[in-house]
């Protein structure tokens, strides 16, 4: 709700449950825990929703942070992704994101900052027209946002966006 008031390069924001309860577990079990199992059941989630809402656009996740693959072995969105591209849904990657503090730790006001710099196009990269952001958590916003605006700078026409849970 808080950021229903804001301004945001994207021009829709869905995530499929509230970051709570269980589900909060279950996202904990699958991110924290390395849970890799649960990755085709959030895929399916998410292949429905996509089926439903946006069958035209493009995937595009949320790069993960430089040295996260080697830190922790794998990321969890790009398990995500790799899941729904095999089974035909059209992806792409033309955004990175640089060296920057982790979303995580910063409050509220410091994490549009940080994702505004930390995000952008590859070198030589477009955008899809009509991307669909990919990410497994949303809480204030900066992140989808920061990605939005370098979509739309790499020619994105409209930027929707995808989670799996809210805070």
């Amino acid at each position: 709700m808080r950021c229903r008031s804001e301004e945001w390069a994207f021009d829709s924001a869905y995530p499929l449950f509230s970051y709570a309860g269980p589900m909060r577990e279950l996202l904990s079990a699958y991110k924290k825990g390395r849970r890799r199992s649960l990755a085709p059941f959030f895929a399916e989630l998410l292949a429905k929703a996509i089926d439903g809402r946006w069958p035209s656009r493009t995937i595009v996740p949320v790069p993960p942070r430089p040295g996260k693959l080697r830190k922790m072995g794998w990321d969890q969105v790009e398990e995500l992704v790799r899941i729904l591209e095999a089974r035909g849904f059209p992806v792409a990657r033309p955004l990175e994101r640089r060296l920057s503090s982790e979303q995580k730790s910063l409050g509220k006001g410091d994490r549009g900052n940080n994702a505004r710099m930390a995000y952008s196009m590859k070198a030589q990269a477009s955008s899809p027209e009509l991307p669909l952001i990919l990410d497994d958590v949303v809480t204030t916003c900066a992140t989808i946002d920061a990605c939005a605006r370098a979509l739309r700078a790499g020619g994105a026409l409209s930027v929707a966006a995808l989670v799996i849970a809210a805070d």
